[in-house]
């Protein structure tokens, strides 16, 4: 009964916010729906592949769509089994980990045509703070080409997370602040706050939820209200398990 009525209280609140209207015409904030599915696949110790399909939804259509595959490599465990491990998601037991991909974005046929190509590239750190909370630093830098043109993007990120565990639920609180800068035009900068929390569902998969706002910059980059729903699936290689089963044992 406890893990329904948190999952009732997930869909209320999803319910609520997803159906916010604008509140006045002179709002100039966008308002926007981001689903997503991502998919991981832990090869091994070191190797992970990961998946993603993703949306935007606003006015009630949907403006653009996004499909990735990238691959991480973690170095330096640290934090594993420390911090809540019944949790999918083990990135946060590295200390230091990479990621490289690509991903493919379009706009609906009915749009003006925006196709980006995206190559990926950035480093995590992942460090202890008191009260069990986790800082993790990211540096990422997207080598993107916007309809062929050539657009780098550089987007630092400071995250904090709290992982928590009642009778019936594994979750975890976080916060994070990230800014975009854009290499070769830097009107288009911006800096966006969130708020989520990811909520172990399945053996195999989380649901998150989270609030993020875009600020704005002067008249170049509008302000921005958006909700995400995401849901993340996770798969271990045969090898990967029995390696987890033997490292269990006393």
């Amino acid at each position: 009964m406890g893990m329904k009525n948190h999952l009732l209280k997930i869909l209320v609140l999803v319910a609520v916010l997803t159906n916010t209207k604008t509140v006045s015409a002179q709002d100039s904030t966008q308002k926007q729906i981001w689903p997503e599915v991502e998919a991981y696949y832990r090869i091994n110790e070191r190797f992970r592949l990961y998946g993603l399909i993703s949306s935007t939804r606003a006015n009630s259509e949907y403006t653009d769509g996004t499909a990735g595959a990238f691959i991480d490599y973690f170095a330096l465990p640290w934090l594993r089994g420390k911090l809540n491990p019944e949790l999918n998601d083990t990135s946060s037991g590295y200390f230091w980990w990479f990621r490289v991909g690509y991903s493919y974005s379009d706009a609906p046929p009915y749009e003006k045509t925006k196709v980006v190509n995206t190559i990926t590239t950035e480093s995590n750190n992942n460090f202890f703070l008191p009260a069990t909370i986790i800082l993790q630093t990211r540096n990422r830098l997207d080598w993107r080409f916007v309809n062929s043109v050539f657009q780098p993007t550089y987007r630092p990120r400071v995250k904090f997370v709290k992982n928590l565990q009642t009778a019936y639920l594994t979750f975890d609180v976080y916060t994070y602040g990230e800014y975009f800068f854009y290499l070769n035009d830097h009107t288009q900068d911006r800096f966006r706050l969130c708020f989520g929390s990811v909520v172990k569902i399945l053996k195999t998969m989380d649901f998150e939820l989270y609030f993020l706002h875009q600020f704005q910059n002067k008249q170049y980059v509008a302000p921005l209200n958006a909700i995400g729903l995401q849901l993340d699936f996770y798969f271990k290689s045969k090898k990967y398990q029995q390696q987890q089963m033997a490292n269990k044992k006393p």
